[in-house]
This record gives C-alpha cells, structure tokens and sequence, in this order.
C-alpha cells in the first residue's frame, strides 16, 4: 500500500519531526482509540506518538514520502493499495481517498505526546 500526501500536508507535519505518525482507525479498538461506532461512517486520525510510547496496534506499514506510516491490520479493509491525503483550503479539512473514492472526509491530527515540543 502506497499513500500520496499533499505538499502543504508534508509541510504540517514536519513539525512532528522525530515523532511516530500513524494513521489509525478510531474504530474503538486499541490503546488510543476511545470512541467506536456502530454507524457506518469511517473515522481514520493522524496520531502523533513519541517514539517510546505504545504502537503495538499499529502491525502493518503504508509506504509514503515522509516514511512507513504504521496502521491497524484490520483497517485495511477500508484501505486501497494507491491512496491520497490531500487538504481542502476551502473547509480546512484533510481527505483521504482512494481511487474508487472519498475513504474519509476528515482526517483530524491528533498529538498525543507526553513531551510536546
């Protein structure tokens, strides 16, 4: 699996430098996934770790230009092998799609580090 990030999203997330991104299903399964719906909509969050903290959910790896971004094994059922993270200026939103379509219509960035910088 390949995901594409937008040039003005690589340049948000450099910021988090130094930390572990994943891209994580908030599906109520796991460590930092509260919520879990029985709707049918799709929750898909950027989680910024420290490199020390738990990302033993996080088992198998999408490749992209700012590195390995680690998922949920499970969460590939809604994933595509070609995928895209793109920004939306007009609502500030971040999209993942995929080439059948829209997978998630607003990725939020979640940074839970203990040692913010």
């Amino acid at each position: 699996m390949h995901l594409n990030i937008a040039d003005e999203l690589v340049k948000q997330l450099e910021k988090y430098q130094g930390s572990q991104i994943v891209l994580d299903l908030d599906d109520g399964v796991g460590r930092y996934s509260k919520s879990g719906s029985c709707a049918l909509n799709i929750s898909f969050r950027l989680l910024i770790l420290d490199k020390d903290q738990d990302d033993s959910d996080y088992t198998l790896d999408i490749e992209s230009i700012i590195g390995n971004i680690p998922i949920k094994e499970h969460s590939k059922l809604y994933l595509e092998d070609e995928m895209s993270l793109v920004f939306d200026p007009r609502m500030s939103l971040i999209k993942l799609k995929g080439p059948s379509g829209m997978i998630d219509g607003n990725v939020q960035i979640i940074d839970l580090r203990k040692n913010k910088e």
